[in-house]
């Protein structure tokens, strides 16, 4: 980890869109080797990441979306090291009505905390909208990303196969019943880097 230790976590805007996008490709090209096809990897393109989660970043910044869906970013120096996003569910999955739809963090900031607060952001929010339960999927290989959840109280709820874009992956859902549960994971942990 950086010798940084002052972290800035905010609501991203629409200008967080590239580096949103650049920090995905970066954490799927370091994260999946090995698990999703190498061929799938390589033809990732920023400008296709870029137009999608400027969209996204937009509606959230015009409509009433924003009470739905949430994307925060980590900041150190004014440098993006990590964004999370979440949002309510239209339909409960699993018994879940909200879930948690991206944590990325830069390698050298992973175990510093940092995920943990930005999931625990998310959860809030999606809390303070109505949420009392959250559901996260993983690729079942991902074992760094299954223990994350595992340490924060995340229940296995299942393990099932799906398609992407052609290949044949196995992912796991994780589960909070009770919103609180995971807080109180969050808190219980060794502290972190200082938030603002």
């Amino acid at each position: 980890m950086s010798s940084i230790k002052e972290i800035n976590l905010r609501r991203a805007t629409v200008a967080d869109a590239i580096a949103i996008a650049q920090l995905r490709i970066d954490s799927w090209h370091a994260t999946y080797r090995g698990m999703i096809p190498d061929a799938y990897l390589d033809e990732m393109k920023l400008e296709d990441s870029i137009v999608h989660w400027r969209t996204i970043l937009e509606a959230l910044a015009s409509s009433a979306t924003s009470e739905r869906i949430c994307v925060f970013v980590a900041e150190s120096e004014g440098q993006m090291v990590g964004f999370a996003s979440g949002m309510l569910l239209p339909e409960p999955k699993l018994g879940m009505n909200a879930e948690l739809t991206a944590v990325y963090l830069r390698p050298e900031w992973q175990r510093s905390g940092i995920g943990r607060r930005m999931v625990q952001k998310v959860a809030r929010t999606l809390q303070a909208q109505g949420s009392n339960s959250l559901l996260v999927w993983v690729i079942a290989d991902n074992a760094i990303a299954r223990n994350f959840y595992e340490e924060l109280g995340g229940a296995l709820l299942l393990e099932q196969k799906f398609s992407w874009d052609g290949s044949d992956l196995v992912e796991a859902g994780y589960g909070w019943q009770d919103l609180s549960v995971l807080m109180a994971s969050v808190n219980a942990l060794p502290s972190s880097p200082s938030l603002h």
